[in-house]
């Protein structure tokens, strides 16, 4: 009896399984870090999980190699000549100006690399016969989309860099003006700010028009990846078989998405008007907090104050830092001598600056536990460069911010820190001991930073789910549903212009126009005896 009893419940639990995709970043395992958590969760609640990977560059050593357990993972090792991926965490980073694109250059190139690989691979043939039920796709790379639309799969879309412009065009997201948009690198100016966020946000709108010729003139990520890569799906012989050279733009694809995932959370973003199909899952990454092994533990007792966690990010490599950089970061960090100060360096671990005689208050480190650092109690500030899940981790725990941004979109991240009240910036062009050092100060002794943290993390942690509770909910509901249609706001010819109700307030206008001409063309009538004492009057 019992043993029927196991077999009954073994087959209910399978007819119930799913089965889910998710597309892997090719980087560091670090950046790998959202996707591997969600897919292992998924695995464990007995759904079927499968994980593509392409391994762009180098995988980082490690004594021991980070496997998923229950998880099928498709590798497809076509790394990158290691010119192409050294700029990316070696030069950027640390130029004196600051970099927007430049950053995501070589990216670009490698996913029209392993673009070509994975088309000419039998990987879509074995993904047709895993009858896939949703795959979780992540923004940047626009491959995976030509892959699914071939194959015909329901998809998430899943922004990592929290809510850009270019999810906020994708998902017909109201446009607020009075918002900076992600993609916007013109000097800020007080009364045209407005005007200089729409054309922005039209410039985003026109790239993914669909009309080649306007998307490479405005943007140097449709000319450079989006289009190639759609051109790859439209020329390849055994491709133009089935969709007879007819294949849609991939931001035609992007915008047909049944969901849009956003690694953000309301209490740190602008007043957007979210579409039902967009949701914040940010922090979903974030696992229940550990206990701090030695020495963390016994380190973070010893310290007067508190502790200072610093980490510039994964994908920089802090052993390239300029010597002016680091003397500023480091002259900044060794006056703070009542702080127990964690300073990650990157699995080099080294810099030619770095002295023989570091004072006892830093630690430099290859790695730590940032999740379970940032969560102590004693922990009082993280310098950072403005990653989202770095900035997620410290809006949970209720640390505050000194931003070092320092490419790419980290500076849009931390003006929402700044915007909110619970951060400061230092700018990289800027960036001295003495202002950093001022920067740090502020922070640490004006109250309201604190104050604001906690304010935050008390609201975080005052909710009924976790970021991945809602992930897993909407991720259930579309892969059992086929989609979510009903979530899909309805296709419009005119998607931006009907939500500002324009026409009611055009028509309105004529009315009123047309009232007040009617009655000032009217001419009025005297009553008769009036006129007639009027008359009299006159005489």
């Amino acid at each position: 009896m019992y043993l029927l009893f196991v077999i009954s419940l073994l087959l209910v639990q399978s007819t119930n399984a799913l089965t889910i995709l998710f597309f892997l970043i090719g980087t560091t395992q670090f950046e790998r870090s959202i996707f591997e958590f969600m897919a292992q969760q998924l695995a464990l609640r007995n759904h079927n999980t499968i994980t593509v990977k392409p391994i762009l560059i180098p995988e980082e050593p490690r004594l021991v190699k980070p496997k998923l357990h229950l998880v099928r993972e498709k590798t497809l090792k076509n790394l990158l000549p290691k010119l192409v991926f050294f700029v990316i965490g070696s030069d950027v980073p640390w130029r004196k100006t600051y970099e927007y694109e430049a950053f995501q250059l070589p990216y670009y190139a490698a996913h029209n690399h392993s673009c070509y690989k994975m088309i000419n691979s039998n990987l879509m043939d074995t993904l047709k016969k895993d009858n896939i039920d949703v795959a979780i796709v992540y923004s940047g790379n626009p491959c995976q989309l030509g892959i699914l639309q071939t194959l015909q799969i329901p998809f998430i879309y899943f922004d990592l860099e929290g809510f850009t412009a270019e999810t906020i065009i994708a998902s017909k997201t109201p446009l607020n003006l009075n918002i900076p948009p992600s993609n916007c690198h013109f000097p800020p100016v007080k009364y045209l700010q407005r005007y200089i966020n729409g054309i922005c946000y039209l410039r985003e709108y026109l790239t993914q028009s669909g009309i080649p010729w306007i998307g490479r003139l405005l943007s140097q990520r449709y000319k450079f990846m989006d289009y190639p890569i759609t051109k790859q799906f439209r020329e390849d012989y055994e491709l133009r078989k089935k969709h007879g050279g007819n294949f849609p733009d991939v931001n035609k694809i992007k915008q047909n998405a049944e969901l849009y995932f956003i690694n953000t959370d309301r209490l740190l973003e602008y007043d957007y008007a979210y579409p039902p199909n967009v949701i914040t899952v940010g922090g979903v990454h974030i696992d229940r907090v550990k206990p701090l092994f030695h020495p963390w533990n016994t380190t973070l007792s010893a310290s007067e104050k508190g502790t200072i966690v610093v980490t510039l990010g994964t994908q920089a490599d802090s052993s390239s830092m300029t010597a002016a950089q680091f003397h500023a970061i480091y002259g900044a960090l060794k006056t703070l001598t009542s702080y127990r100060i964690y300073w990650r360096l990157g699995p080099k671990f080294q810099h030619p600056e770095l002295p023989e005689d570091v004072p006892s208050h830093i630690n430099f480190t290859a790695y730590f536990p940032q999740n379970d650092l940032l969560a102590h109690k004693r922990t009082m500030l993280l310098i950072t460069n403005g990653g989202m899940m770095t900035i997620l981790e410290a809006m949970a725990h209720g640390v505050p911010i000194v931003g070092l941004p320092l490419y790419g979109n980290n500076k849009y991240n931390l003006n929402k820190v700044v915007n909110k009240g619970f951060g400061v910036i230092v700018e990289k062009s800027n960036l001295s001991k003495s202002t950093l050092l001022k920067a740090i100060k502020e922070v640490l002794e004006v109250k309201k930073y604190r104050a604001t943290a906690k304010e935050l993390s008390k609201l975080w942690k005052d909710r009924i789910e976790t970021p991945f509770d809602v992930a897993l909910r909407y991720i259930e509901h579309v892969a059992r549903n086929g989609g979510a249609r009903f979530l899909k706001p309805p296709q419009r010819t005119l998607d931006y212009l009907q939500p500002l109700n324009l026409d009611f307030y055009a028509v309105l206008m004529a009315i009123v126009i047309a009232y007040l001409k009617t009655k000032t063309n009217k001419k009025v009538k005297m009553p008769k005896k009036l006129m007639n004492l009027y008359t009299l009057n006159i005489l």
